[in-house]
């Protein structure tokens, strides 16, 4: 229902209540509390009819939001508006920060707002970042610009060194700015981690250092004893992975590979030489080592001489350079154990090596490989 359709069963209520044969002050109430209500609703169609109209929301959404805020006047909201369009937010950015925040169109433009985000621009974050990473988390700015983001902002820069690198991070998840836990970066730090492992954590996944610190070092704790070194860049890749994933996730993908005969110690090898190898689904992952150790006899020790194999695309990469190395392998002309390097070359080092190379004796390679990239 909408506000209209409120307003118009109020006055249904009340105008029955009115003819109620009530003394005299009972009906004085009721003519009150109907005046009243009638004007907060008025003011409740205003809201909504602002932030509809001027913000993009939906009337659902705008309907939400008017329970936090109430617009007397359009005066306030129309200069913060017209603020963020300064800076280059679209009308898509506008909405999503109102409904998000409906509060900031009470905010003081001048005073609240606008020191905050020329406190950005000026130290190199873009109009088109700054849009972004405020629309995804508008809180920041309620927060104190002296007390909070620069502080927050400085600590930041200390360890990622120049304002291109923040206002990269910034694009990716703008709650390192407030989030990230100072605990975490001591913890690391305690085991060995140099400035470089944290500073790729910061670029891959800034999210990874915003967690609880009792969560983060089990997470830490974790990757060590599965045996990364935290001096090294790949610590980085393996700890975002799995902090990254809930444990029940982790336990079914490790559950796939036990399905097809990996021992624990084979799973965990392949995931530290190959962090992305836990990355997929498990339909993929179950997919993938159907097709190399069902089809092509290829053994855990082997997948994992050549982990990025098992997840080239089947159809665009795999089997069409497969139906290649058949020909060759009933030909004499590789051995089994050269497929592995053969898929992880270039498209360019493929045709030349294991096409071109035989054309003349075996000229139909390339019509079969291209046969089975679906070019023919």
């Amino acid at each position: 229902m909408n506000v209209w359709g409120l307003h118009k069963m109020f006055r249904s209520l009340c105008g029955n209540l009115l003819r109620w044969k009530g003394d005299s002050t009972t009906h004085l109430y009721f003519r009150s509390l109907k005046s009243i209500s009638k004007s907060t609703i008025l003011q409740s169609s205003l809201t909504v009819d602002y932030l509809v109209n001027s913000c993009g929301l939906s009337p659902e959404s705008a309907l939400k939001a008017s329970q936090q805020i109430h617009i007397k006047t359009t005066s306030k909201p129309d200069s913060v508006l017209e603020l963020f369009r300064n800076y280059g937010f679209t009308n898509t950015h506008l909405a999503k920060i109102i409904n998000g925040l409906p509060s900031l169109l009470l905010a003081d433009p001048i005073k609240t707002l606008k020191p905050k985000m020329e406190f950005f621009r000026n130290n190199g974050i873009s109009d088109p970042i700054l849009a972004k990473f405020l629309s995804a988390n508008a809180t920041i700015l309620w927060r104190s610009l002296e007390n909070q983001i620069i502080p927050s902002f400085n600590y930041l820069k200390s360890l990622l060194h120049t304002n291109d690198n923040i206002a990269f991070t910034l694009g990716r998840d703008s709650w390192i700015l407030h989030r990230l836990q100072k605990q975490n970066i001591s913890l690391l730090q305690n085991h060995g981690a140099p400035e470089s492992t944290i500073f790729k954590i910061i670029m891959i996944n800034p999210r990874v250092l915003c967690v609880k610190p009792d969560k983060f070092s089990e997470n830490v704790m974790k990757i060590i004893e599965i045996g990364y070194d935290p001096s090294t860049l790949k610590f980085a890749y393996g700890l975002c992975i799995l902090s990254g994933m809930k444990k029940g996730t982790w336990e079914k993908k490790l559950a796939v590979y036990r399905s097809f005969g990996w021992s624990e110690d084979e799973i965990l090898s392949m995931f530290r030489k190959q962090s992305t190898c836990m990355v997929y689904s498990e339909k993929k992952i179950s997919t993938a080592l159907d097709f190399f150790m069902n089809k092509l006899n290829w053994t855990p020790a082997y997948i994992s001489k050549y982990p990025t194999a098992l997840f080239y695309s089947l159809e665009k990469r795999t089997v069409p350079r497969c139906s290649v190395f058949e020909v060759l392998l009933s030909k004499s002309l590789m051995k089994k154990w050269d497929m592995g390097n053969a898929l992880k070359m270039t498209e360019d080092e493929f045709l030349k090596n294991y096409v071109v190379k035989y054309q003349e004796d075996l000229p139909q390679l390339l019509t079969i490989y291209r046969s089975k990239m679906g070019v023919l």
